[in-house]
């Protein structure tokens, strides 16, 4: 039994459209999360610490918003790794 074969052109160009948009939707989804995450913890070390290194807390957020799981690694590693000068 072919799968294709019971649905019509309309119904299966819509299931295209869902696999093309899915992956759009987790993306700015996993943005969103990780960009809260480091907003929490920005703000968290510059009431602790009092400064933040380059930026403050809601640029950085912006930043990995923008640029993703890389900026919150480079967050990361420059806040939080044992390169980090503490």
């Amino acid at each position: 039994m072919d799968f294709y074969n019971n649905f019509t052109s309309e119904q299966l160009m819509t299931f295209g459209v869902l696999w093309n948009v899915l992956p759009i939707i987790v993306g700015l989804l996993v943005h969103l999360a990780f960009s809260a995450a480091v907003f929490n913890d920005a703000n968290r070390l510059q009431n602790e610490q009092g400064n933040l290194i380059f930026v403050n807390a809601w640029l950085w957020s912006l930043a990995v918003l923008v640029g993703g799981v890389f900026v919150a690694l480079a967050y990361w590693v420059i806040h939080h790794s044992t390169l980090a000068k503490h």
